[in-house]
């Protein structure tokens, strides 16, 4: 299974694409009564209006199973699985202007979703920052609950066909935290600052915990495509940040001593 989502203005072209009855059929909508794409967007365009800030205001997502679970899925456990696709992404369907439109002109039968970002309860906009990643991992999770194979479960299959000596495959966001903390530590600091720096720039935020005291009593990492967060304890009982400041892991030949330009 594979999920996508953007933010966009959405627009008669995005809209008539979808709601294409050669291209498949409508599997449900919330919210709206429009009989076509103009008239759809019309009464999206009163409600998400109400927001002057946002730009993009429409998000268009899209949900695609693989070939043989599209072929067994009916349109309930369709529907199902895209309410939950939602809600991984933090938009409540019932709450939400909402146009759901199954595409079945191709081998993969793909569901797509054009919906409002404005909550309709709370005047709020569904938060985009990172939401491509976030629909990649929803449609991961959404797959494992349901026994149906991701994209992500294929590609860790065929790393697994390839892997190298000491690279392990990732069963959870732990596994992959910790994975990537085994590739920082290759190198060698002078301060935890530049460890930070590395595993951020591979998509981990490293931060410290602190208590009452304002002591660091340690450390916390954060996925930040999934937004996922655990104890360094939680992570791997081997991570000890403390031995990684002035000690080598590797010998020096192997890899150059990482370098930091001031102010980076």
């Amino acid at each position: 299974m594979i999920g996508m989502a953007k933010a966009c203005s959405g627009g008669g072209s995005l809209l008539n694409y979808i709601m294409n009855d050669r291209k498949g059929y409508e599997l449900f909508r919330n919210n709206l009564c429009g009989l076509n794409p103009k008239e759809i967007i019309e009464e999206m365009n009163m409600i998400q209006d109400l927001n002057h800030r946002a730009k993009n205001k429409t998000l268009s997502l899209v949900l695609s199973p693989s070939i043989d679970d599209g072929h067994k899925l009916s349109n309930s456990e369709l529907k199902k699985m895209t309410v939950e696709f939602m809600e991984e992404l933090g938009i409540n369907a019932d709450n939400h202007q909402i146009l759901a439109f199954v595409h079945t002109e191709k081998r993969h039968k793909h569901i797509h979703i054009y919906c409002g970002r404005l909550n309709m309860e709370t005047g709020k906009m569904v938060n985009d920052h990172f939401i491509g990643k976030k629909a990649q991992w929803a449609a991961h999770r959404i797959a494992s609950r349901l026994n149906l194979l991701s994209a992500k479960q294929i590609m860790f299959c065929k790393i697994k066909a390839n892997q190298n000596e000491g690279f392990t495959i990732p069963k959870s966001t732990k596994d992959e935290i910790y994975n990537k903390h085994l590739k920082a530590i290759e190198r060698q600091y002078n301060s935890l600052e530049e460890y930070f720096l590395v595993m951020k720039t591979m998509g981990v935020e490293v931060q410290p915990s602190v208590n009452k005291q304002g002591l660091i009593q340690g450390y916390r990492f954060v996925n930040v495509a999934t937004k996922e967060s655990f104890k360094a304890s939680e992570v791997n009982r081997k991570i000890n940040l403390k031995d990684i400041v002035g000690k080598p892991i590797i010998e020096t030949n192997q890899k150059p001593k990482i370098k930091f330009r001031h102010g980076s």
